[in-house]
């Protein structure tokens, strides 16, 4: 969690954060959820395991388009 918090803080320093950066923490968010709605039980929200793999896949698409953007732009 430190280097997640060093490397988020040397990021904000920096003034405006580049489009692709935005997109992977978009990312890096929509997969902790998807991945935190997929874990529901299927007895408390039958629906909360497919809005997960939904909100899984946006975030992988988002962390390509992301990678892909900060790759290019170097």
């Amino acid at each position: 969690m430190n280097t997640v918090r060093a490397l988020a803080a040397a990021l904000l320093s920096k003034g405006v954060i580049s489009p692709g950066c935005y997109s992977i923490l978009t990312g890096v968010a929509l997969v902790l959820l998807g991945i935190g709605l997929a874990s529901v039980s299927l007895t408390a929200d039958p629906a909360a395991g497919v809005v997960g793999l939904v909100f899984f896949l946006a975030g992988l698409w988002q962390l390509e388009r992301g990678l892909r953007s900060e790759f290019r732009r170097r």
